[in-house]
């Protein structure tokens, strides 16, 4: 009997192998995996790409090179790996505020519902701040002057509808603060205009302005944050002051893929990008950028998409920034 069943296990193991692995296909990924960046090269979401190409390939078997697609808010890029071929060999950066924000703003070519996030692997962390020498600049007599001098307080921000806007918005609404709000083309200019004195305060990614913080030249405010950064365990959260729910708005950068492409191959991405996304040498590039790096779930990028879109479409339409 053993002899004629172990020739007839041996053949049908091998039947299956041939079945499951065609001869000749090739291991994925067999070229470079490219990941599309709607960004110029240098920022910070830039840079936290070629962070992620540098370290994946020791990671996923094959190399990553990052493709620089800047236009319409990353929906040059994004739109770009719609179009192709959803085969694992392009994926894109998303940030969160991409899909809460940008697509309720433009009448897009495609469906942003194609963009299956990998999963998350940093965050901005962003806070309110003034010039050094404003004389109220402790979060609570920072609300108290404001609320007596309305309009007094005017913060600066990277454009209308963006995160950074809402934040801002939203604190002073909360707040019950009158505190017009002036749009700048980037944050280098705002930056520049609140130590200038040209406006109070800004709203900023903490990357952005702590370098400035120790010299004195500017001074934080309250952080938007769930809790405290470790850099300024002086400076409250909105939560601790009474306003929570900001921390939504902090973008995640997360990976996306085509939701079509192949299961196995989106698994092979995952575990790859996810090794990336802990590994040393990666945290501490991004550490160096400002950014909280590490490993966020698929799942925990669309719920903070679902919870800063649930909470930004009415101001969005309030706003009339609303695209219907």
């Amino acid at each position: 009997m053993t002899i004629v069943i172990r020739p007839l296990v041996a053949f049908v193991s091998c039947a299956a192998l041939l079945l499951a692995a065609p001869a000749g296909a090739p291991a994925f990924p067999d070229k470079p995996v490219q990941f599309l960046v709607g960004f110029s090269p240098g920022g910070p979401t830039d840079l936290s790409a070629r962070a992620i190409a540098k370290v994946a390939p020791k990671h996923l078997g094959g190399q990553m090179v990052v493709v620089n697609l800047p236009g319409a808010a990353s929906t040059v890029a994004l739109a770009e790996l719609a179009r192709r071929e959803p085969d694992g060999h392009t994926i894109a950066l998303m940030m969160t505020s991409y899909r809460a924000l940008v697509v309720h703003q433009q009448k897009l070519v495609f469906d942003p519902k194609v963009l299956k996030p990998l999963l998350g692997y940093a965050e901005f962390r962003q806070l309110l701040f003034v010039k050094g020498d404003f004389p109220h600049a402790k979060a609570g007599e920072f609300l108290a002057w404001g609320r007596k001098n309305p309009g007094a307080i005017k913060f600066a921000h990277s454009g209308r509808g963006t995160s950074i806007h809402l934040q801002g918005l939203l604190f002073f609404r909360e707040a019950r603060i009158d505190a017009p709000d002036v749009p700048y083309r980037g944050s280098g200019e705002y930056v520049q205009a609140v130590l200038g004195g040209h406006v109070t305060a800004g709203v900023i990614d903490i990357g952005g302005v702590k370098a400035h913080f120790p010299t004195g030249a500017l001074r934080p405010v309250v952080a938007f944050v769930d809790e405290r950064f470790k850099e300024l365990p002086d400076v409250p959260t909105a939560k601790e002051i009474g306003i929570g729910g900001l921390s939504v708005f902090n973008p995640l950068v997360a990976a996306v893929v085509h939701r079509d492409t192949p299961a196995d191959r989106l698994k092979k991405l995952h575990d790859a990008l996810r090794k990336t996304a802990e590994d040393p040498e990666f945290l501490k590039a991004l550490d160096t950028m400002g950014l909280k790096g590490g490993y966020m779930p698929p799942e925990v990028v669309e719920d903070t998409i679902a919870r800063a879109e649930a909470r930004a479409v009415p101001v969005l339409r309030d706003l009339k920034l609303l695209v219907e």
